[in-house]
């Protein structure tokens, strides 16, 4: 699930087509905005979403974003589809989701997918891939190279720290030792072996907003239900926050540690990716809970790597890193 922070749609003289292609990915059940085009929103969104879906010609595309790429793992994916929606074209980020969210558009749209990495034409997949997949950061994005081109050769690639590979998971992985290049699940922070590649577990915080009336069972079900959304483990879970008492209920339950957080905490909190608040939150005067409760209880650089969700309509849930 690549698409945990968001899809944004950014269109530049068609807006049909952009609501379109919006509506395609709205069906898909990802979260996504659509916006009209300019460097400012693009460069705001860079920063917010996983990925940036342009309705408007390549070059155009290519221009404007040149000025915000960083690094194949800082940058959101990023996919060009022309006015007429004929063609979808991942431009950055192939091995990042890119690849992935382009061959669902095209099918949707009945369009033509473009797609020039060998992985994805080879059946592999990709070191990146795993890494969203076991919700993990890449320690060495450098080796990812050699340790790919290894697996397009058919050679053996070692991985070790975890006893079963993601189902999903296709290519010559395998769990254990003896190969020239490993992957290794580990919480160092260096990784010098330029034929290993080193992924970093991510822990994280939940953030839980809720009715008043809702109980600690179902906040408890709530949690569960985006653990398992997530393949994550409840160990990985370093913190539960809320202003709400039956989430420090729910969280003493399960074994967690709790973090209440106060209105004047939510109403201090600034960031510019958070989700819009809904009516009734606006209505309290709050900008949100539960996305903000999980950065707030982050820590400092925490980052939202899940929106906010609802969950049987009484309880939403967001998830952020923490401890990073």
């Amino acid at each position: 699930m690549w698409w945990r922070r968001g899809i944004a749609v950014i269109y530049a003289s068609n807006e049909q087509s952009g609501k379109k292609v919006a509506d395609v990915i709205k069906n898909k059940g990802y979260p996504v905005s659509l916006f009209r085009y300019s460097l400012e929103n693009v460069e705001k969104l860079w920063k917010c979403y996983d990925a940036l879906v342009f309705v408007m010609a390549l070059g155009g595309v290519v221009r404007s974003i040149c000025k915000f790429a960083q690094g194949k793992d800082k940058d959101p994916a990023v996919i060009a589809i022309d006015d007429e929606l004929k063609f979808v074209i991942p431009v950055i980020g192939s091995h990042w989701g890119a690849n992935d969210l382009a061959r669902e558009i095209s099918q949707a749209l009945n369009s033509t997918l473009v797609i020039t990495t060998a992985s994805e034409q080879m059946g592999v997949t990709s070191i990146e891939e795993l890494a969203n997949l076991l919700i993990a950061k890449v320690v060495n994005v450098n080796a990812i190279v050699k340790v790919t081109s290894a697996l397009l050769r058919g050679e053996r690639v070692c991985v070790k720290g975890i006893s079963s590979l993601p189902p999903q998971v296709k290519g010559n992985y395998v769990i254990g030792d003896g190969c020239k290049y490993s992957v290794i699940i580990t919480n160092n922070n260096r990784c010098d072996d330029e034929n290993i590649v080193c992924l970093k577990p991510l822990s994280v915080a939940i953030g839980v907003g809720s009715k008043k009336e809702t109980s600690p069972e179902t906040i408890k079900e709530a949690i569960f239900y985006v653990l398992d959304l997530l393949s994550l483990d409840k160990r990985r879970v370093k913190v539960i926050a809320s202003i709400r008492e039956q989430a420090e209920i729910a969280s003493k339950e399960l074994g967690i540690p709790f973090r209440k957080v106060t209105l004047e905490e939510i109403n201090s909190f600034n960031d510019e990716c958070l989700t819009p608040p809904s009516e009734k939150l606006t209505e309290l005067g709050l900008k949100g809970v539960a996305e903000v409760s999980a950065l707030i209880a982050g820590g400092k650089d925490s980052k939202l790597i899940l929106r906010k969700i609802s969950y049987k309509g009484e309880v939403t849930v967001a998830v952020a890193t923490a401890g990073e």
